[in-house]
Parts: C-alpha cells; structure tokens; sequence
C-alpha cells in the first residue's frame, strides 16, 4: 500500500484556503456548519483534480 501523505497535506491547504475566505466574507454563519462544509468541498476538489492527473 503506497502512502499518499502529499494528497492529504493538499487537502488541508485548499481547506485552509477555503475557510479563510469563508472567515473573511463571513459567507456562512455558523461556524461548525462552515468547518464541514469547508471539509467536504475541499476534499470533492482535491479528489477531483487527483483523479484528472493520475
């Protein structure tokens, strides 16, 4: 089984990204609701892109 640490530390830095923009345009309210939100997009891009290039 190969370890693919590179995808998850992808994962966390578009996640990051998105909270910091969902943090500055305030674009959801609650903050637990905009952690899984933010989660779940960011883990749908990162699989997408991954699957597009390998």
């Amino acid at each position: 089984m190969i370890n693919h640490w590179y995808v998850y530390l992808i994962i966390a830095v578009v996640a990051g990204l998105l909270l910091l923009v969902c943090d500055k345009y305030n674009i959801i309210k609650s903050k637990p609701l905009r952690y899984f939100i933010v989660i779940f997009i960011s883990s749908i891009i990162c699989w997408c892109i991954y699957d597009l290039i390998v």
